[in-house]
């Protein structure tokens, strides 16, 4: 009867994918969400009060030329996106990816933002998002953003992401960030300003930029409109806003892990991926909270 109890319980491990680093994984998440949930806005508010911040409008944390620009986002927040703006999917959002190989989207601009690129008031905000709604969108469905240049950057990225391979020659990533243009810049960046097309819903990260919150601790990014006074009342927004980011961030975390099943690698798998690479594109499977998505990839080269 022991023997037939163990078998029982590997075969039960074995049918649920999960390995055991996943399972620690979300274990921790579980305790770390519980912890947060502890937290006080107002002892919060007052770190953030004492650290002092005021957005210079520099456009900077925009900007690739000036750091890593990417900007993760949960599903929720693409939703919110596309009612906004009318964009699909993929226009808004990519897989999430290593930034040193990543050279920008497809996309070199995004229609239907006003002179000043940005909305205020509710009645603004309605009314962006019926001239986002109205204008004609870019249509196409591919992912663009790695360089496929005679260097081979395109295999030195897939060499990066060689335990991300499948047998089958798709990358798989674990998240979306907001797509970039050619240059790196942020889609979302108005040409020529530093103005958001989707501010009233741009999402938790440039919200609360530069804060964030990690392991139930408060952190900064770097940005120049540090130090400079803030008030009580919006130091507590703030820290409002960063708590909602983090619980929201765990909990996406957490579905992701929950849902996940390892996939199969090897088997040539990466010889495959660089073989479609060297034809123009490849496959990513992404997976995140609401379960997984397999898009293709187009690699445009440098002119």
């Amino acid at each position: 009867m022991k023997g037939s109890s163990s078998d029982s319980g590997q075969k039960s491990k074995k049918n649920s994918g999960k390995t055991k680093f996943q399972l620690l994984l979300i274990s921790g998440l579980k305790k770390e969400i519980e912890a947060a949930r502890r937290l006080d806005p107002e002892k919060l508010a007052a770190e953030i009060e004492k650290t002092g911040f005021s957005c210079r409008q520099c456009g900077k944390c925009c900007k690739r030329a000036f750091g890593d620009n990417r900007v993760l986002v949960i599903p929720r927040e693409t939703g919110e996106i596309r009612e906004y703006s009318g964009l699909s999917k993929l226009e808004i959002a990519g897989p999430l990816i290593p930034d040193v190989f990543e050279s920008g989207s497809e996309v070199d601009e995004v229609k239907g933002a006003p002179e000043d690129g940005v909305y205020e008031g509710e009645e603004a905000e309605k009314s962006a998002g019926q001239e986002f709604a109205e204008q004609e969108s870019a249509g196409h469905e591919k992912c663009g953003g790695i360089s496929g240049d005679a260097g081979g950057n395109s295999l030195q990225f897939l060499e990066l992401l060689e335990e991300d391979v499948d047998s089958e020659g798709n990358i798989h990533a674990f998240g979306w960030m907001l797509r970039r243009k050619r240059n790196g810049d942020c889609v979302f960046l108005e040409q020529g300003a530093n103005r958001c097309r989707i501010y009233p819903v741009r999402p938790m990260l440039c919200r609360t930029y530069p804060f964030y919150m990690e392991d139930l601790k408060l952190y900064t990014c770097e940005c120049e409109g540090l130090g400079y006074p803030i008030s009580r009342k919006e130091s507590l927004k703030l820290a409002e806003d960063l708590l909602s980011r983090y619980f929201a961030e765990l909990e996406d975390m957490l579905a992701v892990y929950e849902k996940f099943e390892n996939f199969e690698k090897g088997g040539g798998g990466l010889e495959l991926a660089k073989k479609n690479a060297a034809k123009g594109a490849f496959a990513f499977i992404v997976h995140d909270s609401s379960g997984v998505s397999k898009i293709p990839w187009k690699i445009p080269e440098y002119d």
